[in-house]
């Protein structure tokens, strides 16, 4: 394969981050309480914002940890703190893999703040340190803005910040979308969205959710019958399901038609089918019901042809519904760096999953469908 790839899903984490993003960053008046790296000695470096811990910070020490996470950075051998937020080793992963643009989505990690003038300026802290850090390569690195899902008219002022500041999409992670996100006060937030231009997307992370495969495996005690793998962080895509549907049946989408909107890092294989249904049980509403009664008035499957796309890593069954999407709604994403990541062997992977396609579907896939949402 010599075509190069836009990656619609790679990621920028918080333990990568600078020590003093938001010590340097906040107001004065909140930089006592700013998030900042805690050292706890033989446990290791946290980052810790007002008294909560986060997650852990990956400098040296993390690093050097023989029992951590592994990587695809270990995969490909270059397993180093910082390395994914130093502008030239980024880029030379990129190149490795073959990658002339990345959409780099921000921490998937919550990290929620309870009191809202602290919550919103780190929200804001970030959205600036990830404009400044694409600057560093302003063709090639492409930051996702971060959102915050409390509040809906603070998500609001924010969204139109960011998007006049030329961010091109603009995040929710999952876990933490609300059905309240549907309901009349939050509005103003898509409204806004919509006005604005931007794509919005709900990218996997956030709280942790009680019911997953992980947590079901986690709860055997020690002596009894123990699972052997989970279903990753989307927990086998079943975090996406509320939320995707939501934007359907309460007409989020349909009364926002010129709104954009991404589920990156679900998976596709699981979306055909999830459409199709929606499709039956809408129709079955005229069965009972006036369709002046009805307060949708199109197709599930009509908006989300016009107005919803969607990133795999590696997905053979998805790609084999591909024409189910319609013209241009699937992206590949390498998931660059975490451990689902297909870096640094993208090239191998799409080629192996791509076989039956047409080298212009390919294209598409790989590259042009991302290229012709985001503008770039």
């Amino acid at each position: 394969m010599t075509t190069t790839m836009i990656s619609a899903d790679d990621h920028i984490d918080l333990g990568y981050l600078p020590r003093d993003l938001w010590t340097e960053r906040l107001p004065k008046s909140l930089r006592e309480r700013a998030p900042h790296v805690e050292d706890r000695g033989e446990k290791g470096e946290y980052w810790v914002c007002d008294g909560e811990t986060w997650a852990d910070y990956r400098g040296e020490r993390w690093f050097a940890r023989t029992n951590r996470t592994r990587l695809a950075l270990d995969r490909g051998g270059v397993g180093e703190a910082h390395r994914p937020t130093t502008p030239a080793k980024r880029l030379a992963d990129m190149d490795r893999d073959g990658v002339e643009a990345s959409l780099m989505f921000p921490p998937i990690i919550a990290m929620q703040v309870g009191e809202p003038e602290l919550r919103n300026a780190c929200v804001q802290a970030y959205n600036d340190w990830a404009l400044e850090f694409g600057k560093a390569a302003p063709t090639r690195f492409f930051p996702v803005a971060m959102l915050s899902s409390v509040d809906a008219e603070s998500a609001r002022d924010e969204v139109i910040r960011v998007a006049k500041l030329g961010f091109r999409e603009a995040n929710f992670l999952v876990n933490d979308v609300t059905l309240q996100m549907n309901l009349k006060p939050w509005d103003v937030f898509w409204d806004a969205a919509e006005e604005a231009g931007i794509v919005v997307s709900y990218h996997v992370g956030g709280s942790t959710q009680s019911g997953t495969v992980r947590a079901t495996i986690d709860a055997m005690k020690p002596g009894e019958r123990q699972g052997v793998f989970d279903m990753g962080l989307s927990n086998g895509a079943t975090s996406f399901f509320n939320p995707f549907v939501n934007m359907f049946n309460f007409g989020t989408l349909e009364r926002h038609p010129k709104l954009k909107f991404c589920l990156a890092e679900s998976a596709i294989g699981w979306i055909p089918f999830v459409v199709q249904e929606m499709d039956y049980r809408y129709k079955r509403q005229f069965e009972r019901k006036k369709s002046d009664d009805i307060p949708l008035k199109a197709m599930p499957s009509e908006i989300f042809k016009r107005q919803v796309w969607a990133t795999y890593q590696t997905d053979l069954v998805g790609l084999h519904l591909i024409q189910f999407f319609g013209e241009g709604h699937i992206m590949w994403g390498s998931d660059y760096p975490h451990p689902d990541s297909t870096w640094p062997f993208s090239r191998e992977i799409i080629d192996k999953d791509s076989a039956h396609l047409s080298p212009e579907m390919k294209r598409k896939v790989i590259r042009d469908n991302a290229a012709a949402l985001y503008g770039l």
